[in-house]
């Protein structure tokens, strides 16, 4: 059969523009490809970085002989939990405070890590960064579907959006944690599959995503909000598409499963140990203060950033002030007004949540990867034909590329600072 004009022009494109035109690949391959060659250049950050930390016990991972960024902070608690799981009674000092401990981590991560161990006999050491890898990847995947369905482009374009939402969200400065032994990945493909099933109205999967999210990351409260919303526009249109009882029951369900999921992991700590406080006084341990206060820590941060201008403070309140602005501009019609109500609605519980109750400390960065949705706000997705895609795009990817040299060389490599101790990525 002769070519025709449309296949000429097929045969004469790069190989390269398989990414750019919908129709010469599946949409999860394009962003399996986009996510995967982003963490190819994160993975060289991180070897580079290596070459200069020196081996911290208890900090650093695996060995003195080997050390990987990979397995370093917070991986040195999940291999804990992986090897001998969580303690009946909680540590406490001589002062009579809790002390730092296994139950402030959430089990999902580390028992899947056991699991697969059990099957494949292999390490932590290889099974960590790798099992958080390809839940990242499979976030990357998700959110591209989702983004499809929740942007006001239609057709190529919406898939266009689609994949720049995914390149700047794995490109952002701390997209490094979701190929290290950190929890981030996991959470992630949770979330964008919650938020899936909410903005396709399936509401038994909503359910058992939010009920295995709440064992993943303390991030399941802020979705009650999306959910209730969501079940509110559900009930707006009730007239056109009338309600069925099995859909009520699934409503009723997957409000009740974010609910649940949001005090799961405290309920489980309480009756581990045996203390009904065991969860928030662990977290104590971390914070330096008694008990958690609402709001405080970010109101001290914010002030000692305005008065000493030091950047131990004023990037973290950086990092918590422009998100949250970011996510309000979100509810504005004339900004954002395309972008489905759940997905902006997320982004504002969710920021609101952070500055209530998390630590005004360095790990904000780390605690912003799930405000994704600000990614399609960035590239321009909320516009039917979004303007500068392609520049937007690429300017948000080298920003956050430049921005990972920056958060692994300051946060991931431990150096101690005066006093002891660094600051924690």
């Amino acid at each position: 059969m002769p070519p025709t004009a449309e296949t000429s022009e097929v045969a004469r494109r790069p190989s390269s523009q398989w990414l750019k035109h919908p129709g010469t690949a599946p949409l999860w391959l394009r962003a399996a490809v986009i996510f995967l060659g982003l963490r190819l250049i994160s993975w060289l950050l991180l070897e580079q970085a290596a070459e200069q930390q020196v081996w911290r016990p208890g900090v650093t991972g695996p060995s003195e002989d080997h050390i990987d960024l990979a397995l370093s902070w917070d991986a040195q608690w999940y291999q804990r939990i992986f090897e001998g799981g969580y303690p009946d009674t909680l540590p406490v000092g001589p002062d009579g405070r809790v002390q730092q401990n296994p139950w402030a981590f959430y089990p999902l991560y580390p028992y899947t890590i056991r699991f697969v161990s059990a099957l494949t006999g292999g390490d932590f050491a290889t099974l960590a960064p790798l099992l958080a890898l390809l839940a990242g990847l499979g976030a990357a995947v998700v959110m591209a579907r989702l983004v499809v369905e929740a942007v006001p482009a239609r057709g190529s374009r919406a898939e266009l959006v689609a994949l720049a939402t995914v390149a700047v969200w794995a490109a952002c400065p701390v997209a490094p944690v979701l190929q290290m032994a950190y929890t981030e990945s996991f959470s992630m493909l949770l979330l964008v599959i919650v938020l899936l099933c909410l903005v396709r109205e399936q509401w038994w999967g909503v359910a058992a995503g939010a009920l295995l999210l709440g064992l993943t990351r303390p991030i399941a409260l802020p979705l009650i909000v999306v959910v209730a919303v969501a079940l509110w526009m559900r009930w707006r249109v009730r007239a056109a598409r009338p309600l069925r009882t099995d859909e009520l029951i699934g409503m009723a369900g997957a409000f009740v499963a974010t609910g649940i999921s949001g005090i799961a992991w405290t309920t489980i700590a309480a009756l581990g140990t045996g203390r009904r406080d065991a969860y928030p006084t662990t977290m104590t341990a971390w914070r330096g203060e008694a008990s958690i206060n609402v709001f405080e820590p970010w109101k001290r941060t914010i002030t000692w950033a305005w008065q000493t201008h030091e950047s131990i403070f004023v990037l973290p309140a950086l990092g918590i002030v422009v998100p949250v602005a970011l996510s309000l501009l979100m509810l504005v019609p004339q900004v954002a007004g395309g972008i489905d109500l759940r997905l902006r609605v997320w982004s504002v519980a969710y920021s609101l949540y952070l500055v209530a109750v998390v630590d005004g400390h360095t790990s904000i960065f780390r605690y912003l990867i799930p405000l994704f949705p600000l990614a399609i706000l960035l590239v321009g997705g909320a516009r039917e034909r979004p303007r500068l895609l392609g520049l937007r795009t690429t300017f948000w990817v080298v920003a956050g590329i430049v921005g990972q040299v920056g958060w692994i060389w300051w946060l991931v490599i431990f150096s101690p600072i005066n006093g002891g101790g660094d600051y924690p990525p």
